[in-house]
């Protein structure tokens, strides 16, 4: 039961506080009188007796509230109280239509508009923010001809050493019942709060994933023990902080967007000490408001590796992916969004498309995807297919004939390799049909079909498929299976050009010119001319052109200040454009629009 103790400075008020209490039946059984400068330790020592609110007034609760974390309520004058001290007041100056100051904390009073019309009075009111202020505020009053003032104490003896009329504050019955009242309601909500903490608490505990109570803020308000288990942290030792100095994993633009009531609920794939896990993230709503968010935490059960000779043959021969989605920077909104979907694409086990051009991070991107799936612990496998004739194609996808006295008759194709993990097959556009009507039994039925004389393998792979051209025009062209597309083109990401996302240009820009100043000790800085020249580039081969361009720059430049000079000629000589002339081809130095 949630218990309210009452602080009151003066033994009259406690006295009607007790008579309350007496006549409405509260259950309060600590009144106590105090003085101001004991406070905050009777407030604390309150506390330690069991009290969980506690009901003051005006200077002393500020106190209190100030140096504890125990609720206040804070006792207010009610409006007939203030007008009966107006009468007195005005009774007292004698005159027709009085002066009369009020000199209080404005957690004190209530609304006191029209006062002045109802009593026929002229009112000056000041607010108290520290003791120290009352003297001049009672100088400033009587300057303005009050001609009583109303206060407390401190602002009555000052009253007193000036020669102005002063009235104490006296509560009648009615303040101290509303305190009363309202302190029960607040007791109401306590109990409520501690009823859902403890069922929460129990729901946390019994859980067998991991759940994380954040406040609006973004701060961690409560995990269980899954989560602590998982930090090596007990919850005291996060509660209060930022979630994402705890989790730098988890986006905070997502969590964000979540608590401004941008979006519902977020799904995606994050790892947390070397284990994947699926991460959903949704709102807590109450009276139309956001909270908070419950975020909670579900293991990926991976498949696992064979055995430790598996694991060196994938080292060995390159089948690791190192990429995760934190190593992948974007400042640009709209590669964020594809990051984000990518990360959910990982809690699926079915094909993905990734168009991209030369360049962009959709090797990353791939890389990423498989380290946040459950194929996690397997292989990854990347080939390319451009350039090759159809066995060829046939061979490195799916195995062909070693042949050779004592070997085996088939060799091993890249899809037997990424058994148990992930394939990613470049420019899959340029599969023959062969190819392609293999390739969609292998991720329809995960059968390896050799030949009719030969039984079918079975193959447990996931198909990440990459290009630069659109699929539905190949298909539309009879060049591409329209089954195989389709069972592609259920996942699909597009990444954004560099040069349609300025802030990771220019921190491609920044990476790459330091990289290089670094390699060949050559202190340079890029002149702003020079920034805005490079931004306004097309960079059709995206970061791998950026990357080579800069490492040029660097060792052209003879100069400390790289200049917009040295940049576009430098630009134009790299990178020509070929246009077509009166039936001829024409090479063109690169120009920027203003200088055409």
């Amino acid at each position: 039961m949630t218990r309210i103790a009452v602080l009151l400075p003066h033994k009259d008020m406690a006295e009607t506080a007790q008579r309350v209490i007496d006549e409405y039946h509260y259950q309060i059984d600590y009144v106590k009188v105090i003085e101001s400068e004991d406070a905050v330790n009777e407030a604390r020592l309150a506390a330690e007796q069991g009290a969980d609110i506690i009901i003051a007034r005006g200077y002393q609760a500020q106190l209190i509230k100030s140096y504890t974390n125990i609720p206040v309520v804070e006792m207010r004058f009610h409006a007939q109280e203030i007008g009966l001290l107006i009468q007195r007041a005005r009774r007292l100056s004698h005159k027709e239509r009085p002066v009369i100051g009020l000199a209080a904390f404005e957690n004190m009073l209530c609304d006191l508009s029209h006062m002045e019309e109802l009593f026929d009075v002229r009112l000056l009111i000041s607010y108290i923010d520290r003791i120290e202020e009352v003297p001049d505020i009672l100088h400033n009053m009587k300057r303005e001809g009050a001609d009583c003032v109303i206060g407390g104490d401190t602002v009555c003896q000052e009253a007193e050493k000036i020669g102005c009329y002063s009235i104490k504050f006296r509560s009648t019955g009615e303040s101290v019942r509303d305190a009363m009242e309202r302190a029960r309601s607040m007791a109401y909500a306590v109990e409520n709060e501690k009823r859902n903490t403890a069922q929460f608490e129990t729901v946390l505990d019994t859980s067998f994933n991991g759940i994380i109570k954040i406040n609006f803020d973004g701060r961690i308000i409560a995990v269980n023990r899954l989560v602590e288990n998982l930090l090596g942290k007990d919850m005291e030792e996060v509660k209060g902080e930022m979630l994402y100095d705890i989790f730098p994993q988890i986006d905070k633009w997502v969590v964000d967007a979540i608590l401004s009531g941008e979006r519902e609920n977020c799904s995606s794939s994050i790892e947390i000490r070397g284990r994947n896990w699926m991460f959903l993230a949704a709102p807590i709503q109450f009276d139309e408001q956001i909270t908070g968010a419950i975020l909670s935490l579900h293991a990926i059960t991976e498949i696992a590796r064979k055995d430790r000779q598996m694991a060196n043959h994938m080292l060995l021969h390159g089948y690791t992916a190192e990429t995760r989605f934190f190593d992948i920077y974007t400042a640009n909104e709209d590669m964020r969004r594809v990051l984000e979907t990518a990360k959910e694409y990982s809690l699926s086990d079915s094909p993905v498309l990734i168009y991209g051009r030369t360049g962009t991070e959709y090797y990353s991107i791939a890389e990423a995807i498989h380290n946040g799936s459950i194929r996690k612990s397997g292989p990854f496998v990347s080939v390319n297919i451009s350039g090759l004739k159809e066995e060829e194609q046939m061979s490195v996808l799916f195995g062909g004939r070693n042949g050779g006295a004592g070997k085996e008759p088939w060799g091993k194709g890249a899809l037997v390799r990424a058994s148990h993990g992930t394939i990613l097959i470049k420019e899959i556009e340029k599969l023959t049909m062969q190819a392609q009507y293999q390739l969609t039994r292998v991720i329809l039925d995960g059968a390896l079909n050799r030949t009719d004389a030969l039984p079918m393998d079975n193959v447990d792979v996931r198909v990440i498929g990459m290009t630069r051209k659109n699929l539905q025009y190949s298909v539309n062209k009879g060049l591409f299976q329209e089954s195989l597309y389709y069972v592609l083109h259920g996942l699909t990401l597009e990444i954004p050009p560099l040069s349609s996302r300025t802030e990771d240009l220019r921190y491609y820009v920044d990476l790459y010119f330091k990289e290089f100043c670094r390699k060949y000790n050559k202190p340079l800085v890029i002149t702003e001319g020079g920034y805005e020249c490079l931004l306004a580039f097309p960079w059709q081969g995206n970061a791998l052109q950026v990357r080579a361009f800069m490492e040029r720059l660097v060792l052209m430049a003879k100069k400390r200040s790289v200049a917009e000079s040295l940049i576009r000629k430098l630009y134009g000589e790299l990178y020509p454009y070929v246009s077509g002339a009166v039936g001829e081809d024409k090479v063109v130095v690169y120009q920027n629009e203003e200088a055409v």
